[in-house]
Order: structure tokens, then sequence, then C-alpha cells
């Protein structure tokens, strides 16, 4: 059986857009929130049984938020990297990215700040759902018995 994964980052304060991605979305089995506005999800009402992960961003280390820098997760039979990027200069090129997560043993990596969705085949699949506040974000139906799948999509502002 598969998970849905909705995912987003650089949320930067905009609630709204959260609140809308979320009724969009759901149901789906867990959020992501690579970064830059986690005070956004501590603070939102996720439905159901959804799990939540989050990790720090460049922004969000004041947020009150109890999160990490990197999170390896066990998600349906693969080790996914969740991370937001700055720590590894994203905006300049994805290889330290890369290298962090072959040291994690990583055939995914989902990251955030460059405000630009990516999706990089290849182990590890790198993947970024863009800038939440600007209306981006990322779909994964995850499975263990078939490829995953990588969704962008994009809402428009009101």
């Amino acid at each position: 059986m598969g998970k849905t994964i909705l995912v987003i980052s650089d949320t930067h304060g905009n609630r709204e857009m959260l609140n809308r991605v979320i009724d969009i979305c759901y149901p789906f089995d867990i959020i992501i929130h690579c970064g830059d506005g986690i005070k956004d999800i501590c603070s939102a009402e996720i439905p159901g049984n959804s799990d939540v992960m989050m990790v720090l961003g460049n922004t969000d280390f004041y947020s009150g938020c109890d999160a990490e820098d990197i999170l390896k997760e066990e998600i349906s039979g693969r080790t996914v990297m969740i991370t937001h990027g700055h720590q590894f200069e994203v905006k300049n090129s994805l290889r330290h990215l890369m290298k962090e997560a072959k040291n994690h043993d990583a055939g995914v990596v989902l990251f955030g700040h460059t405000h630009e969705q990516l999706i990089r085949e290849g182990n590890p699949l790198l993947f970024n759902p863009g800038n939440l506040s600007d209306g981006s974000y990322g779909i994964i139906y995850a499975s263990t018995d078939r490829e995953w799948i990588f969704e962008h999509r994009k809402i428009r502002k009101e």
C-alpha cells in the first residue's frame, strides 16, 4: 500500500496559502515542510492522522518549533533525507547536497531554499517543491511495490 506525501517549503509566514494547500490536498499520509516558515506548520491544523515532518531553514532559528537541520526517514521502503539546503549551498550547486545524501544512504532528497521547483532523476533523486508562499508545492505517491511518482503543483495567489 502506498502513501501520499505533501511536500512544502518556504512558506515564509503565508499561513493562508498553507491552509489552502492542506485543504486542496487532503487526504494525505504525511506532510513534510522543508524549512523557512516551520512556525506556520507548527500552528497549522493538520487533519486526520497525518504525520508531520519538518526541518529548520535559514530563517527558522527563533521559530519556537522543535526541529532538526536534517531528517533521515524510512518511508515506504526508501531512505529519504529532508533538509532545507542552505547549509549545502544549493543555490550555487547540488554537489554538496548529493554528497551528504550519499553519506546518509538516501535514495531521495527533499529540500527547499532555492524557491524553484526541481526534480533531478538519479541516485539520489532530488526533489524541491518550490516556494509555497508563491503557490508552489509537491506531491509524492510513495509505494513499496512500484516506482514513486513525483509531481509539482501550483495554485494561484488570491
